[in-house]
């Protein structure tokens, strides 16, 4: 097979997906355009099959392909991302902008990782096809972010409704928070809309649970057992170790800074509330107090006089 003809294959899956997410979301306007992007990549690449060399198509291809994928994000925004662990794409959140990137959490997961700009694309809404009102899900609680069973009430174009097991009333979650129970072995879409079936995305989790493992090594200034470089490490092994050992640090500075700023927030709150305490303190047996005077002039003048005063009667 031409690589031609594999690339047209691959827009054509790609079209499909972004087809079938339209039918969940019709007024979705960024899917919209991407189908539209997605049929003239694909008109481009069969009329270039015609009159052009491999060559050409490359070129011409390319350029169009990437035109679809170039868009810039904003903190808040949904998105997909690369994971580095294993190279898939998850469905994501920016929660911070860097020189040379994003800082992105990822869905359902909750760790954080920064990433290039050409490993984030559109946010690929879950397949909610097979998700019907009363069927048992599984749910992610917002008060501890783990997954407990639950089941379904209704579902939404970016949200949905659940009840879970023992309480009475209802949530709205975002749909990357539910996911259907999978069961052991089968393979399928995982809820990030990431591809991975059962044991690909528990592979995932895994590898999730170890980077947030090595993140809190640096935080307490330790090197991850993981990153540590070795005698036997390939050029392209130890970069991508540096690289990720970086990343973690970047984070962890990015955290202190919050934490020193909530700090300073917390220390002049409590100066501000102590510093009122004081001057209704001293209002309260003092109606006469003008805080914009010098007491401490008044207070030694005073003395003067009692000093003086008692001379005076001597």
């Amino acid at each position: 097979m031409s690589s031609n003809a594999e690339k047209l294959r691959v827009y054509e899956e790609q079209l499909a997906a972004v087809e079938a997410a339209i039918a969940q979301d019709p007024t979705n306007d960024e899917w919209l355009k991407l189908k539209s992007d997605l049929l003239e990549v694909i008109r481009l690449t069969q009329q270039l099959s015609e009159v052009r060399g491999e060559a050409a198509i490359s070129s011409a291809v390319a350029a169009a392909a990437a035109a679809t994928e170039l868009k810039s994000y904003a903190v808040g925004d949904k998105c997909q991302a690369v994971f580095e662990g294993d190279g898939n794409w998850y469905n994501a959140k920016v929660v911070a902008l860097v020189e040379d990137g994003y800082f992105v959490e990822y869905l359902g997961f909750g760790n954080t990782a920064q990433v290039d700009f050409n490993e984030v694309r559109p946010y690929l809404r879950p397949d909610t096809s097979e998700w019907r009102p009363g069927a048992e899900v599984q749910a992610l609680a917002v008060a501890d972010s783990r997954w407990y069973p639950a089941k379904l009430i209704s579902v939404g174009p970016a949200s949905a409704k659940v009840r879970f097991h023992g309480e009475a009333e209802t949530v709205e979650l975002d749909l990357d928070s539910i996911r259907l129970p999978t069961p052991s072995g089968a393979a399928g879409a995982s809820s990030s809309g990431a591809g991975a079936g059962a044991a690909g995305s528990k592979r995932a989790s895994d590898e999730m649970m170890s980077a947030a493992e090595e993140a809190k090594a640096v935080r307490e200034g330790r090197i991850p057992k993981s990153l540590e470089l070795c005698a036997d490490d390939s050029a392209e092994e130890v970069a991508r170790k540096k690289r990720k050992l970086n990343m973690y640090k970047r984070q962890d500075k990015k955290r202190r800074e919050e934490q020193s700023t909530e700090d300073r927030r917390s220390n002049w709150s409590q100066f501000s509330k102590k510093n009122k305490t004081v001057q209704r303190a001293k209002n309260s047996h003092d109606p006469n107090w003008d805080p914009t005077r010098d007491h401490g002039e008044i207070a030694a003048q005073l003395a003067i006089d009692r000093s003086y005063g008692a001379r005076d009667h001597r």
